[in-house]
């Protein structure tokens, strides 16, 4: 799993590529722990490259939604990927993460309260 990290628009975009699962967790936890120390807690994870999520993988998005949250920072993710939106519908994660279907709508829509979810879009998923 590689993770990449920049700064835009006064979020750090963090896109993990490949799998998100027992094995690559602890190395996407390092790179978001660095993030958290250095007191950023504006985030968009961009969830585009993942090619699958376990329940390790969940639970570290879980992890950094909460961190987030109570460091009052925000937190939106972007995922256009059926299998992983399958998993977050499933989940029931779909109501509690801030979903966008691309990385401008995630700029767009972020600073708004409750986010931005194309319904047609997620009906499909199911």
């Amino acid at each position: 799993m590689e993770v990449k990290v920049e700064e835009r628009e006064g979020y750090n975009v963090v896109k993990p590529m490949g799998e998100l699962d027992v094995y690559t967790v602890p190395h996407f936890r390092k790179a978001m722990l660095r993030l958290e120390g250095d007191k950023k807690h504006h985030l968009i994870i961009d969830l585009g490259a993942v090619d699958y999520i376990d329940s390790t993988g969940l639970g570290s998005l879980i992890e950094i939604y909460q961190k987030v949250e109570s460091a009052g920072g925000e937190l939106a993710f972007v995922c256009d990927n059926p299998g992983i939106l399958k998993i977050l519908n499933l989940t029931n994660l779909n109501k509690v993460f801030r979903l966008f279907p691309n990385l401008g709508k995630a700029f767009q829509h972020a600073s708004i309260s409750g986010g931005y979810i194309d319904e047609e879009f997620f009906s499909d998923s199911d």
